[in-house]
């Protein structure tokens, strides 16, 4: 995949992940958007790379909606769309949590994913292609130690690009999953256009990747071999064997490590 003179639309880009894809999409020459909840985040990071700015409830299918035809009117059609926004919710909330609270991640983890793809999906197809690249999580293919809204929301994610691959990719619509594990982001306190702070000791979490070497890796994918799975922790392919193995062998191990996990606490 060629990338300089792309459309792209990057959606949490006010910092981590979202911020360094749109940051490199721009060095490599793509017309990108910069969208995101943090109004003042979108207006730094758009100011910085020369990009448009517009900020998104992600959660929001007119808002979704709104994002692409303001890209459209200052570039035209969007070639790649990177449904990047997220957040998590309290591991310790168990099943606690409101259902309001429950209806939000799922808005925005979940359905952000389709109102993107209803937005960009059919003008791909009439121009003969385009690129979804969907950030989702480890999460999505091994649970762990994640809240259950978002472990929820991440398998579902995943899902969801597996079903438009397998009903688009034939037409020319290429989908991508980033499914990195730990990661400095704004989840961990990283800055709003923040992209290559050393991240601190998270213990537990293993290596904690830069969101900028996430981003690089993420993108050489997308133009080299156009994977599925983009994976830049190798632990994570090796887990998912694992788990693909002998499915209930893993519960039982997972099981045990997180309740050693929390007795440490």
């Amino acid at each position: 995949m060629e990338v300089a003179g792309k459309v792209v639309v990057v959606t949490g880009a006010a910092s981590g992940i979202g911020c360094a894809l749109a940051s490199r999409f721009s060095e490599l020459g793509a017309k990108v958007v910069i969208s995101d909840v943090n109004s003042d985040g979108v207006a730094l990071v758009a100011s910085r790379l020369g990009a448009l700015g517009v900020t998104t409830d992600v959660g929001d299918a007119a808002a979704v909606d709104a994002l692409v035809a303001a890209a459209t009117a200052e570039y035209g059609p969007v070639d790649i769309f990177c449904s990047n926004a997220g957040y998590s919710d309290a591991p310790t909330a168990g099943l606690t949590g409101s259902v309001e609270d429950y209806q939000r991640i799922v808005d925005v983890n979940l359905l952000a994913h389709v109102w993107a793809a209803k937005a960009v999906v059919p003008s791909m197809v009439e121009r003969g292609g385009g690129y979804l690249l969907q950030t989702i999580s480890s999460a999505s293919l091994i649970t762990g130690p994640s809240a259950p809204g978002y472990t929820l929301t991440k398998h579902g994610a995943l899902g969801f690009a597996e079903w438009v691959t397998l009903n688009y990719g034939h037409l020319g619509v290429r989908v991508s999953c980033l499914c990195p594990n730990a990661v400095y982001t704004g989840m961990f306190g990283l800055e709003a256009g923040d992209i290559s702070s050393t991240p601190p000791d998270m213990g537990a979490l293993g290596e904690v990747m830069k969101s900028s070497d996430v981003a690089n890796f993420t993108i050489d994918a997308m133009m080299t071999t156009e994977p599925f799975l983009v994976l830049p922790h190798t632990r994570v392919a090796d887990s998912f064997l694992r788990k693909a193995t002998n499915y209930d062998e893993w519960i039982a191990g997972t099981r045990r490590r997180l309740l050693k996990m929390r007795q440490e606490q």
